[in-house]
């Protein structure tokens, strides 16, 4: 009975391993996004006296100014989507293994 409880443990742990490896390696390369850029586009999805007032607020400490953002918007926004894929994916990874490994223990709960 030991042996299969830690045959069961390490078999878990090695597909949570491979799982882990699997979706770092498969995961889509997102450009990079400071926080001030983030913010930036969160603004630009609301209103625009918003964005400016932000942006005009923020240019002395932040070095960005309305011509930055007309360049690089688009960018940025889909930078800023990408990481919100890739996030849910990561989630949805997470609750499958969950469930996967709960089914599992609730097999080998069973099988005693």
């Amino acid at each position: 009975m030991n042996v299969a409880k830690t045959s069961l443990s390490s078999f878990i742990v090695l597909a949570a391993g491979l799982l882990a490896c699997a979706s770092a390696t498969a995961a889509p390369a997102c450009g990079a996004v400071s926080p001030v850029e983030r913010r930036i586009v969160e603004r630009a999805n609301g209103e625009v006296d918003s964005l400016r007032s932000f942006v005009g607020l923020t240019a002395i400490v932040y070095g960005v100014n309305m011509v930055d953002v007309r360049e690089n918007l688009d960018k940025w926004r889909a930078a800023v989507e990408c990481r919100a894929q890739v996030a849910a994916a990561e989630q949805a990874a997470r609750v499958a293994a969950d469930e996967r490994a709960a089914d599992a223990a609730a097999v080998h709960v069973a099988a005693r």
